[in-house]
């Protein structure tokens, strides 16, 4: 019981990030800086997770000053002139959220966390949608619902690439499912599409129904 009052207080609090923001701006020098930098282990485990679900090689993941000045926005993907490149930045709390799930991940499944862990499957659900997300921006989608739906129907993915047993995985990505994605509609809508559900246009698996994993 004091694990779902936990989460539920969590989500009911109003402490919903907008989410992954891709922006119309060109590679600036800052993106260049981070760039030029080696990736640390934290990037690495982002980096591989991203190529294999990109099917991209050599994709770069940064964690650090995105020049955004929402402390919500945990992600983004530079696009020039409908041109994404193969990179994305994230906040560096993403980054460590990343490691800590990759080290044990099944210390965070939200059927089974402790209490004192339970706080905090939050944040590891929304680094794994933050990588699942930008993955989808590197693909040349635009549209924040459409592109949400699909990086939520990939945190399973995420999670199992990262480790997690495959029941955990769709475990997490349920999680995103029940908990956060109906707050989108009210929160933030431009994430937020009801076509995003079990056969509806942003169904991306629409011959299975063990949605949204």
């Amino acid at each position: 019981m004091r694990r779902a009052v936990a989460l539920v207080v969590l989500l009911a609090a109003g402490l919903l990030p907008a989410g992954a923001l891709a922006t119309a701006r060109p590679v600036t020098a800052h993106d260049r800086a981070l760039l030029a930098k080696p990736a640390t282990a934290e990037e690495k485990v982002a980096e591989a997770v991203a190529e294999r679900l990109t099917g991209h090689s050599n994709v770069s993941v940064r964690c650090g000053d995105m020049g955004i000045s929402n402390p919500n926005v945990l992600g983004v993907t530079p696009i020039a002139n409908g041109h994404a490149f193969d990179y994305f930045l994230m906040r560096p709390q993403e980054c460590t959220y990343l490691t800590w799930f990759h080290e044990s991940p099944a210390r965070w499944d939200p059927r089974t966390c402790a209490p004192s862990d339970c706080g905090n499957v939050v944040n590891i659900v929304w680094a794994l949608q933050t990588v699942a997300h930008e993955s989808y921006h590197l693909l040349g989608y635009t549209n924040e619902a459409q592109v949400d739906c699909y990086g939520m129907q990939s945190i399973w993915f995420v999670a199992s690439r990262l480790g997690a047993s495959v029941a955990e995985a769709q475990a997490l990505a349920s999680f995103f499912w029940t908990r956060i994605y109906p707050l989108r509609r009210v929160e933030t809508p431009t994430y937020w599409s009801a076509e995003c559900r079990d056969g509806g246009t942003y169904d991306l698996r629409p011959a299975s129904h063990s949605w949204p994993s």
